[in-house]
């Protein structure tokens, strides 16, 4: 047998021993099974002193009634106390007992016997349960400065005293005493070292086992966070910073309630890259659980909309509408017990046209020309699972030279020092971090590392980056001619213009100046249906143009086809909510269509607002 495997069989026999005669960690706390070893200890002097009786040099009855006292009670009180649990009543028979036994002794034995140990006694156990821990050595001390005293005074008043013993016989109890001293102090240790251990390892096992339910959390968290894009005009970046870490098998880990999120989907036959970047309420493990529900909520919607038709036949708006309806319903299943704050979007991959939705989140920032501002600084929406009414949608266009980030407000929330009440002082700017996106380049781990040299986190940090590289095979195709048609329009002559422009379209479906064309023929020629679905695919290459948005709404409306107009309606007010013209003409749409609900809801809308004049572009 090795000696590493003889000493942990040693050490697991000792720990199992002291579970014995101290009582389990678990069932008993530390100044009980302190109690108790103490108590173990007194039965142990007592047993030695009743011993020592017998070889030393004559004795007296009243010296063996205290030692016998002392040896009975402490055997009961450690049953009472080990066995029955009983510890708060044992503090004044325990003070009763061992002074009378301490002062027969003292009387009856010359002052200075082994048997007055029994100092020790009460000045230790009624330390343990009335000052506590802290205050152990006052027990040591006080017996030490006892024997002394006692020692004192018997060479001063040695009349005060029985002396029924020779000087020998007093030396030989002084050096009893002192064996007997060393003992129990060592018992006393052993039970203190003994009992902080077992502390020591169930607040190790209980952390041991709080990092496994924090790895385990953040291991159903990895698969539902991070950037699943591979594309080739839009790239993404994220940086994350928990504020929660721990370390779980040698390793450190991070927990919180931040995340950033995003993949790929297809709406209408063009291709989005969507994301997300959430900030759930609490911290560690509440905020995980918040992020738990979001990344799976999120990933169940993307799935979706993979494989079913309904809802990749939507607009980006109405995509993003239905998005934070469905995230918002989940998080209102918890009664207010969770909620985030996030920013969700969409960039179109092949116009870099971004669409967003802003749920109480820090401002995205548009760095352009080494220039950081605010994309906007309209906060519009409220959190998730606080949700109540329709969302507002923000658009803008994200150029070449570009660099849009989003974070959390641990980006803001930096501790700056303390103020003259010691209190900590927490940033409240929120456009400092304008000049440290500027200074940084958009360069997320630099920008992390600037935040934190201004001041201290105070909360988690998540940070995303969106770029948008147009592809420049196709931007570089020869824009077709468009004079003749042009020129056939203005002569008032759009039928001839018409398979011009068809044919045109056919070579450069993303032209817009096309389209535009084939809406003016077609609305001059009064082919409504027509000249709507032109507007339409103006739109789709040029998505910023709000009135376009609104010719095809009425175009539509005059071609009889209402369900196509109310899209084409509801993307415009989600934009655009006070525009008058387009609730105006949603309310005519949804009348014609019999839904009556929404139609008043939107004429509560009118008459609130009735002198307002929103234009729409």
């Amino acid at each position: 047998m090795s000696k590493e495997v003889m000493w942990r069989t040693v050490g697991g026999g000792l720990s199992k021993l002291g579970k014995i005669v101290l009582g389990p960690a678990e069932q008993f706390v530390m100044r009980h099974r302190i109690l108790n070893g103490t108590l173990l200890a007194g039965i142990f002097a007592m047993g030695l002193g009743l011993v020592s009786e017998f070889f030393r040099e004559g004795f007296e009855t009243g010296g063996l009634v205290g030692l016998w006292l002392a040896f009975a009670s402490s055997i009961v009180f450690y049953y009472l106390a080990r066995i029955k649990r009983i510890f708060r009543w044992l503090v004044v028979p325990t003070f009763a007992i061992g002074a009378i036994s301490t002062m027969l002794q003292i009387q009856y034995s010359g002052g200075i016997v082994s048997a007055n140990i029994m100092v020790l006694f009460p000045l230790l156990i009624m330390y343990m349960l009335i000052l506590g821990q802290r205050f152990d050595w006052l027990a040591i001390l006080g017996f030490v400065a006892a024997l002394i005293a006692i020692r004192f005074v018997q060479e001063i008043h040695p009349d005060w005293f029985s002396d029924y013993s020779s000087v020998t016989a007093r030396n030989e109890d002084f050096l009893v005493t002192g064996v007997t001293v060393l003992i129990v102090v060592g018992l006393m240790l052993r039970t203190l070292n003994r009992s902080y251990e077992d502390a020591i390892g169930e607040v190790r096992r209980l952390k041991d086992q709080q990092d496994g339910d924090y790895f385990l959390t953040s291991l159903l968290i990895r698969p539902l966070a991070g950037i699943r894009v591979r594309s080739r005009t839009v790239q993404l970046a994220s940086y994350i910073k928990q504020k929660k870490s721990f370390r779980f098998k040698e390793r450190a880990h991070e927990l919180g309630g931040d995340i950033c999120v995003a993949d790929q989907i297809v709406l209408r036959g063009r291709s989005y890259v969507v994301f997300a970047n959430g900030d759930a309420m609490g911290k560690s493990m509440q905020g995980a659980g918040g992020v738990l529900v979001f990344g799976t909520a999120f990933r169940a919607l993307v799935e979706r909309t993979h494989r079913e038709g309904l809802l990749s036949e939507y607009f980006p708006e109405r995509w993003l509408r239905a998005a934070l309806d469905d995230l918002n319903n989940v998080f209102e299943g918890f009664d207010g017990s969770m909620s985030m704050s996030l920013v969700l979007g969409l960039v179109d991959e092949e116009t870099g046209f971004l669409y967003y939705i802003n749920a109480e989140h820090p401002f995205p920032i548009r760095l352009r020309n080494g220039k950081a501002e605010f994309l906007s600084e309209e906060a519009t929406n409220f959190k998730l699972g606080m949700l109540r009414e329709k969302a507002r949608i923000e658009t803008c266009w994200v150029q070449q030279s570009d660099l849009v980030i989003t974070g959390s407000d641990g980006r803001d929330d930096l501790a700056m020092g303390m103020d003259a009440s010691d209190g900590r002082v927490i940033n409240e700017d929120h456009t400092a971090i304008l000049e440290q996106v500027e200074r940084s380049q958009g360069d997320l781990e630099s920008l992390s590392r600037l935040l934190q040299d201004t001041g201290e986190l105070t909360d988690d940090l998540s940070l995303l980056s969106i770029q948008y590289r147009p592809d420049t095979s196709q931007t570089n195709q020869t824009a077709p001619d468009l004079s003749e048609a042009l020129a056939a329009i203005e002569r008032g002559k759009p039928s001839q213009a018409l398979p011009l422009l068809h044919r045109a379209s056919e070579l450069a479906p993303g032209d817009a100046r096309i389209w535009k064309l084939l809406y003016e023929a077609n609305v001059a020629m009064k082919q409504h249906s027509e000249a709507a679905q032109a507007a339409a695919h103006f739109v789709s290459a040029r998505p910023s143009n709000l009135q376009m948005i609104y010719n095809s709404a009425v175009q539509y409306t005059k071609a009889g086809m209402y369900n196509n107009a109310i899209e084409m309606a509801e993307r415009l007010h989600s934009r655009r909510p006070d525009a008058m013209p387009v609730l105006k003409l949603l309310v005519q749409l949804y009348k014609k269509t019999d839904r009556i609900q929404l139609a008043e809801e939107l004429e509560g809308m009118l008459t609130s607002d009735s002198s307002a004049s929103v234009p729409i572009g």
